[in-house]
């Protein structure tokens, strides 16, 4: 039987949440809570009053896909009606409302999940199959770039990415140095470096930029048998050795979503699961950088 799941916004990143789930073995829609409404291409149950939306369409587990200044009132509100809860990106404004969150998920016994979906591009989830074979990795280097200049870069990239270095290098971090300008913006932070060193010795090196005409998502990787070049965006994977580039093969109909959503499953029914992100993933990160 298929869990029942409500989207809790649609506009802000929920349509695609939604057009995955509508194909999920595992989830069923079971409402939409939107107070602007949605498009002619939504097919489920649509709410604008939250009451009625929790009351009619009694969700087990909720999607929220909100803006950060949403975010954190909506998941108290959430927390007294689901056990189980995924939070898109834009994550929460501050450390503190964090804090707060794990704190009452821990309190009413929440499984509280983060969509740091990056975790599950199959262009990662190639890379880190070859670094397995390899004998050790010296150091990763992260660019990503977007155009959106009124953003939160820290929720938008930043955070992501961080969480992306740690992925790949299977270490915490040990010191970590950013720095921030504001090019085009005025109000908050449009370009960031990051230079990290974990504890098992790995450099990296992340630049991340709101202020780019195009969507770019690369990542390099030096090991030992050669340096790892991952194009996220254009779903492309090769490694150029002593013997010239070599190609290497990225199972591009994998929906990084549709693994994240395998991998909620899971944590919903207990089963052992150490890749999905949690509060605490996102907290460590926002320590290192507030």
């Amino acid at each position: 039987m298929k869990l029942k799941v409500g989207i809790v916004g649609y506009k802000n990143g929920g349509k695609a949440h939604y057009s995955e789930l509508r194909r999920s073995d595992k989830f069923e829609v079971c409402g939409i809570f939107e107070e602007d409404g949605v498009d002619e291409y939504c097919r489920a149950q649509t709410y604008s009053d939250f009451k009625q939306f929790i009351e009619n369409s009694k969700p087990q587990a909720l999607v929220l896909c909100l803006d950060e200044n949403d975010v954190f009132k909506a998941y108290c509100e959430c927390i007294k009606h689901c056990k189980n809860i995924l939070i898109s990106r834009p994550i929460c404004k501050t450390q503190d409302e964090l804090s707060q969150m794990k704190y009452l998920s821990l309190k009413n016994e929440t499984k509280t999940a983060l969509c740091l979906s990056s975790r599950f591009n199959p262009v990662i989830l190639s890379l880190l199959k070859a670094l397995k074979k390899d004998d050790e990795i010296f150091s990763i280097e992260i660019f990503n770039s977007t155009n959106k200049k009124d953003a939160n870069i820290i929720n938008e990239l930043t955070l992501c990415d961080i969480d992306l270095a740690k992925l790949i290098a299977n270490s915490d971090i040990h010191e970590l140095d950013c720095s921030f300008t504001n090019r085009a913006n005025s109000k908050s932070s449009d370009n960031a470096m990051i230079k990290i060193k974990f504890k098992n010795q790995i450099l990296a090196s992340i630049t991340n930029s709101l202020t780019s005409q195009l969507n770019r998502h690369f990542v390099v990787v030096n090991a030992t048998s050669g340096a790892y070049f991952a194009d996220l965006i254009g779903l492309k994977l090769h490694q150029l050795n002593e013997s010239g580039q070599i190609n290497l093969k990225v199972n591009s109909e994998i929906s990084e979503l549709k693994v994240l959503y395998d991998e909620f499953f899971g944590l919903i029914y207990n089963a052992k699961n150490d890749t999905i992100a949690l509060l605490d993933d996102a907290i460590k990160i926002r320590g290192f950088i507030s």
